[in-house]
């Protein structure tokens, strides 16, 4: 049987940093994470997914933090119709969490800044008035407009672009940003093939450049989200301090979240930073930044 990946460096790093919750926190990361799927609004209602669902008998659960977030007691969705049909799309229960905070509006004009393959773009069109989702990489944009098609995404303006290009201003701003991946190991056994403390830096380094460029792009009383799927503080926590430290005119807001366990975080006010054994996620960080007018 396989079995996930961990560099040396990640395993020190961590137990460190996790101190006596480290067993529980390594015995989780090493459990494939539960199933989980998003209610495409564009193309059905929860109504009908639940009867189609019970007709299959197959369990699953509506997750309290949303009426769209549902957990599916069921080895592979995407064999399901309702996935082919694209009624549903799979996403995993963390990464919805973002745009949720969020909270786009029908007045609202989004930007998804680094938005491939499209989970959260499917979450900000079946919300929001109009999106604009950008992404860097020729194949990823492939992905983008593929998922564009089959989800109906008709408010969704996909462009193949350096969001550090983007001109435009925003009401609301998703940046789910460009990571080193750490929480994907519930998922992919290997995640943490190309790891390195390295890595982490590099990637912390262009998530502070963006980060910066994209609150420069909210308009005044504007809301942003920025996120990764990284449990480092490098990452998450160090990124929104550097943020704080440029722009006197962003602050960190208090999030709650129905059904969600979220700690007081000591290395930045206000970020969620979500432990795997808290919720059964993976290891995820994200907070809520709005601009003062």
């Amino acid at each position: 049987m396989k079995t996930t990946y961990f560099p040396d460096k990640f395993i020190e790093k961590y137990k460190y940093f996790c101190k006596n919750e480290w067993g529980e926190f390594f015995t989780t990361i090493q459990i494939k994470q539960p199933k989980s799927f998003w209610v495409n609004s564009n193309l059905t209602n929860k109504k009908e997914v639940e009867k189609n669902l019970n007709d299959l008998n197959i369990k699953f659960q509506n997750y309290p933090f949303h009426n769209f977030a549902y957990g599916i007691d069921y080895p592979n969705p995407g064999q399901l119709e309702l996935f082919k049909s694209a009624k549903i799309s799979i996403q995993e229960k963390a990464s919805m969490l973002p745009v949720i905070a969020l909270n786009p509006t029908n007045q609202d004009y989004v930007l998804d800044a680094c938005a491939s393959p499209g989970t959260k773009t499917i979450q900000l069109s079946n919300f929001s008035k109009k999106v604009k989702a950008t992404d860097v990489n020729s194949k990823r944009i492939e992905i983008l407009n593929y998922n564009k098609k089959k989800y109906n995404l008709k408010n969704v303006e996909v462009v193949r672009a350096d969001v550090r290009n983007v001109k435009d201003t925003f009401d609301k701003i998703l940046l789910d940003a460009p990571c080193s991946s750490e929480g994907l190991v519930r998922k992919d056994f290997d995640a943490l093939k190309e790891w390195t403390p390295k890595l982490v830096l590099e990637k912390a380094r262009l998530q502070k450049e963006i980060l910066i460029y994209c609150f420069d792009l909210l308009k005044y009383g504007g809301q942003m989200v920025y996120s990764t799927c990284s449990f480092a503080p490098e990452e998450n926590e160090d990124v929104v301090n550097f943020l704080m430290q440029k722009r006197e005119d962003a602050t960190v807001e208090k999030i709650n979240l129905d059904g969600i366990k979220i700690r007081y975080n000591p290395l930045c006010e206000n970020y969620v930073r979500l432990w795997p054994q808290d919720n059964n996620t993976q290891q995820f960080g994200f907070c809520l930044i709005s601009k003062k007018d």
